[in-house]
């Protein structure tokens, strides 16, 4: 690949204030990002909400289980609207529509609820459905054989030897993206790193790192990778020379 990256904002503009609200999402594309990583669950009654956590604690001080509501119940509860929960039928009204959606599935159950919704708004060919719950996104796949698939990647990872753990995840998924965390490159040094990823990406699957935040290590890789996730968005869209021409 030449050129830049893809960047997507992490949760909108950030992890922390606001992560995952309407308007955080929004302004991630205003300021050039070309596009944006959010996560959903879904209420009881089954509306796909958009926030990290299954409980409302840590981001609304609220103690309530998100799959334990109805929709009602939160609108009822006032937690429905600007700078607090939305749907994800309101980020692809709201967001552009050449925006680049990676929808991270919180809820495997999702997965059968998700393509459909996302076909109505004729989105599936710029949204990217990842999740650490691999086999939902094989329903996906099964719903949409066209969908585009990034297989996130973490602790599940650690002490497995790569070539067999890798190799039997490709092999099933055949995946868009590999989705790593950017600290592999700790744990593995930058030629390590690097060297998995080009082997990976001469396979033709993309490789997304997640959450990459700093510009220098970015500068250092940005020709070997497709996609960066990021909660420091205006820092990464500096180091790449402001907005992306592309758009």
């Amino acid at each position: 690949m030449s050129g830049r990256p893809l960047v997507l904002g992490h949760r909108g503009m950030g992890t922390g204030d606001g992560e995952n609200t309407l308007l955080s999402l929004v302004r991630a594309t205003q300021v050039g990002a070309d596009g944006v990583e959010l996560d959903v669950h879904q209420t009881i009654d089954g509306v796909v909400v958009v926030t990290h956590d299954s409980s409302l604690k840590r981001t609304m001080g609220v103690d309530l289980e998100i799959g334990g509501m109805t929709f009602r119940e939160l609108k009822k509860m006032r937690l429905i609207g600007p700078e607090k929960l939305t749907t994800i039928e309101k980020v692809y009204v709201e967001l552009p529509d050449k925006a680049f959606i990676n929808v991270e599935i919180k809820d495997p159950r999702l997965a059968e609820t998700l393509v459909p919704l996302i076909s109505s708004f004729n989105a599936l060919d710029r949204t990217l459905f990842s999740s650490f719950h691999h086999p939902c996104l094989l329903k996906i796949k099964k719903l949409h054989e066209d969908s585009l698939l990034g297989l996130l990647i973490g602790e599940d990872a650690r002490g497995k030897d790569p070539i067999t753990y890798f190799g039997e995840l490709l092999t099933v998924y055949k995946p868009y993206s590999l989705n790593l965390p950017v600290q592999m490159f700790e744990e593995f040094g930058l030629e390590k790193g690097l060297g998995f990823i080009k082997l990976v990406r001469n396979m033709g699957i993309k490789v997304a790192l997640w959450t990459l935040n700093d510009p220098e290590l970015l500068l250092k890789i940005k020709g070997e990778i497709d996609i960066v996730i990021t909660d420091n968005l205006q820092g990464i869209m500096a180091a790449l020379g402001g907005k992306n021409s592309r758009r």
